[in-house]
C-alpha cells in the first residue's frame, strides 16, 4: 500500500507509435490485449490521453511487445486486407459499448451499415442514437471498425477524429481514389 491506502494494482500498459499515409498511430496494449488505437498523430512524441491511465497505470514504450499487431495494423494502412488476429482488451467499455463492438467486428471489410442496422442488430431497434455514441467512444479504430458505420441515407455521418478521416478509410478499403465511394452493402 502506498501512503494514501491504495493498493499497489497497477496496470502495465506497453505503447507504441508509427508512420502510416494517414499519419501516426498510437497503440497500447495491457497482458489482456490491445486497448487503444489513435490516429491520425501529427507525430510519434503526439501521445493522446490515455482512457485507462489513473493512477494504477504504468506506461511504458516497447515496440517489440507490440511488435506483430503494428505489423498488421501497417498492412492494414497500405491497403491490404488483413484479419485483426490479436486479443483486445475492451475493460473500458460499459456492457452496452461492448455488444455494440462487438457487432461492429461482423460489418465485412469495404462495406457499411448503417446505425440504425447495429441498433437493430444488438436487439435495441430504438438505440440508433447510443449506437453513434459507443462508436465515439470506439478505443480501438480500425479493428472495431466504427467508420464501416453510416447513415441509413448513405451519407457520412460523425467520426471522432473527422469525416475525412472515414471517408479515407473507406475508399482505402474499397480501392477507390475518389468519392462517391462504391455504395454496395449499405443496409
Amino acid at each position: 500500500m502506498d501512503k494514501k491506502g491504495r493498493t499497489n494494482n497497477y496496470k502495465e500498459i506497453h505503447f507504441s507509435t508509427f508512420p502510416t499515409p494517414l499519419g501516426y498511430v498510437y497503440i497500447a496494449k495491457t497482458k489482456k490485449g490491445i486497448c487503444r488505437i489513435a490516429f491520425p498523430l501529427t507525430s510519434g512524441d503526439d501521445l493522446p490521453l490515455h482512457d485507462q491511465c489513473a493512477i494504477y497505470t504504468r506506461l511504458h514504450e516497447n515496440d517489440a511487445f507490440l511488435k506483430h499487431e503494428i505489423a498488421v495494423l501497417k498492412k492494414y494502412f497500405e491497403g491490404k486486407k488483413v484479419v485483426f488476429d490479436f486479443s483486445l482488451d475492451l475493460s473500458i467499455g460499459t456492457l452496452f459499448q461492448r455488444k455494440v463492438w462487438d457487432k461492429l467486428r461482423e460489418i465485412p471489410y469495404g462495406e457499411c451499415r448503417s446505425y440504425k442496422w447495429v441498433a437493430e442488430q444488438i436487439g435495441n431497434p430504438k438505440a440508433a442514437r447510443a449506437v453513434g455514441m459507443a462508436n465515439n467512444k470506439n478505443p480501438l479504430p480500425p479493428v472495431i471498425p466504427c467508420h464501416r458505420v453510416i447513415g441509413v441515407n448513405g451519407k457520412l455521418t460523425g467520426y471522432a477524429t473527422g469525416i475525412h478521416v472515414k471517408q479515407w478509410l473507406l475508399e482505402m478499403e474499397q480501392g477507390a481514389k475518389s468519392f462517391p465511394m462504391k455504395r454496395r452493402g449499405i443496409v
